[in-house]
């Protein structure tokens, strides 16, 4: 490295950066003021008037009544701008989320040292396995209870008094007989 740059030579560079440098130097630190700006022109002496004016009426807009405010038809400013509730975008969804529970069925119940299992199938033949806590359907249903002969989906929707109510959907599962016909 040192042969590379030799001590002493610093080149076109090297000289160009230093005396750049050093003007910032002597810029930032001079102790001279800089010159004073000149002053505006005065404006012209008038006459003053012979009588007193009459005190004139504050302007209305520094008036304390002046102005109300009025909410209708603006949006609360304390709500949030994030939408919840709403419907979500089915393409969004998880396929068990998509269809309605009442379209779903239930094809066989699975139990043993893991849990129990429900294996439900879509309409167009698909089947998913779920358990208790699974989200099934598009009105936020939970599967709540699994048993040797059926599952239990519970939905919980807001009825048009405003009051949030659940309801119960039950998938039988079909005996073999049943699945025959």
């Amino acid at each position: 490295m040192r042969d590379r740059f030799p001590r002493g030579r610093i080149g076109l560079w090297g000289r160009v950066a230093a005396a750049g440098w050093s003007a910032l130097i002597a810029v930032a630190c001079s102790d001279a003021a800089p010159p004073p700006a000149a002053a505006p022109p005065a404006p012209p002496v008038q006459a003053a008037p012979a009588a007193p004016a009459a005190p004139e009426a504050a302007p209305a807009s520094l008036q304390a009544d002046a102005y109300t405010y009025n909410p209708a038809s603006r949006r609360d400013p304390f709500q949030s701008l994030i939408v919840t509730g709403g419907k979500r975008s089915m393409e969004f969804l998880p396929p068990l989320q998509r269809r309605e529970v009442s379209e779903l069925k239930l094809v066989a119940v699975v139990w043993g040292s893991l849990g129990t299992y429900g294996l439900i199938e879509m309409p167009d033949g698909k089947g998913y396995a779920v358990r208790i806590g699974t989200p099934v359907g598009p009105n936020h249903g939970v599967v709540k209870r699994i048993t040797a002969k059926d599952l239990t989906v519970v939905e919980r929707y807001v009825d048009f008094f405003g009051e949030t109510r659940t309801r119960e959907i039950v998938l039988e599962l079909k005996s073999r007989e049943e699945g025959l016909e």
